[in-house]
């Protein structure tokens, strides 16, 4: 798995923000692909011999996992809505930027992954959220580009309420977008993952949901 060190700072408020990330990663005014793999990449592993809690940062089993709640949402798109929370059915929460060029380049893979557990029997609802501050702006972005986080597409009313929203289900340390979030059936947190995915991720990942 990876996390992105040149990202890996608190949210902070956008003013403050934005003055750290021009050094580089996923900066507002300009963005790079070089991506320091500081976190051990998944292996290849047999059928039963995955632990899929390697690919949380942190993990509840289900047993004691925490309920669901909602941050502060609006729908990302103009003419999009904000669904309820489905029972019954596994949701996975992908906490993305416009800025964020590792954003942009995993969704392809996420959406493949969707893909795959719905093959695989297990069918999950992607939602996107974006952190982008600038409500207009993210929907003309979104505009331009149709093909990026798909709905249901969703912005967090105030980036700021993110870090103490994770704290609530275990997160802490440094925090670095994206961030990946899963809602099992019961509606409780089992996984947050910190940092862009990788493709030899995909056992360990499938492995969350059996």
């Amino acid at each position: 798995m990876d996390r992105l060190s040149t990202l890996a700072l608190p949210l902070l408020p956008a003013c403050l923000l934005a003055s750290l990330l021009t050094a580089g990663g996923c900066g507002r005014q300009q963005e790079t692909d070089n991506v320091q793999r500081t976190r051990v990449a998944a292996v290849k592993a047999q059928p039963g011999a995955v632990d899929p809690r390697s690919w949380c940062d942190t993990y509840h089993p289900a047993d004691v996992a925490p309920l669901y709640q909602s941050p502060e949402v609006e729908p990302a798109r103009a003419s999009g809505i904000v669904p309820a929370l489905p029972a019954g059915r596994w949701v996975w929460l992908n906490f993305w930027a416009t800025w964020c060029a590792p954003c942009r380049r995993e969704m392809p893979m996420l959406e493949g992954w969707r893909a795959q557990l719905a093959r695989d029997g297990v069918p999950v609802d992607l939602w996107y959220v974006s952190l982008d501050e600038g409500r207009d702006e993210l929907r003309a972005f979104l505009e331009r580009h149709p093909d990026i986080a798909g709905e249901p597409s969703l912005r967090l009313t105030s980036s700021g309420q993110l870090e103490p929203w994770l704290q609530r289900f275990g997160a802490s340390g440094e925090l670095a977008v994206p961030i990946h979030v899963l809602v099992d059936p019961q509606q409780r947190v089992r996984c947050l993952h910190v940092g862009e995915t990788r493709e030899g991720d995909y056992p360990v990942f499938r492995a969350l949901f059996e």
